[in-house]
């Protein structure tokens, strides 16, 4: 097991990574921060994301040394907004995705949960491997369902990220779910010290 980190820093360098490389995806200055990290019961932590709420879900089986799934979470007027800035639209154009709309909105998935994995992997010597995302765009309780059953997953808790987009002074709040089972878990909790536990 590594010696213990600071979970924290680790979604720091993860969120400026990331940054960096949507900025250069888009072409335009696109910032990326997070307000909280935190381990727990899944319906807990995301209190104010509503069941019945209609959200774009870009989720990633992974694969390697933790089995498990990513997902990134965007309220459905988030995700319009995102999908003008990655076309290079005027925001408040798209009331409707696309298919080229939704392959960004993957691409931009890979590059945001493909930061953090390359910090995750690095820093806790672990080997995580990711695999080709999917797109929902459905009620964020039934796209949570679906990727339950088809990874087989039994999430009694979750890493959940909150993270800001930070784009021609919008702030544009959304979160990243990572999916492993409890014992590993268990484990990620021990080699992250620090890391705030919801009960």
């Amino acid at each position: 097991m590594p010696e213990k980190v600071n979970l924290k820093e680790m979604t720091e360098q993860a969120t400026l990574s990331a940054g960096r490389s949507l900025s250069k995806f888009t072409g335009e200055k696109v910032g990326i921060e997070f307000s909280e990290t935190q381990i727990g019961k899944l319906k807990r932590i995301l209190r104010d994301v509503e069941p019945e709420s209609r959200v774009a879900g870009i989720y990633l089986p992974i694969t390697g040394e933790i089995m498990g799934a990513t997902l990134l979470i965007l309220p459905e007027e988030i995700a319009y907004i995102l999908s003008d800035v990655l076309a290079g639209r005027e925001v408040g154009m798209t009331h409707h995705l696309t298919e080229l709309d939704k392959s960004a909105l993957k691409e931009l998935g890979n590059i945001i949960c493909g930061s953090f994995f390359t910090v995750f992997s690095n820093t806790l010597k672990i080997k995580i491997i990711e695999n080709i995302p999917q797109f929902g765009f459905d009620m964020f309780g039934a796209i949570l369902d679906q990727i339950i059953a088809k990874f087989a997953l039994k999430p009694e808790e979750a890493l959940v990220i909150e993270i800001t987009f930070i784009f021609k002074k919008m702030l544009l709040k959304s979160y990243i779910v990572i999916l492993f089972d409890l014992a590993e878990i268990k484990a990620m909790i021990d080699a992250m010290g620090g890391v705030a536990i919801n009960e």
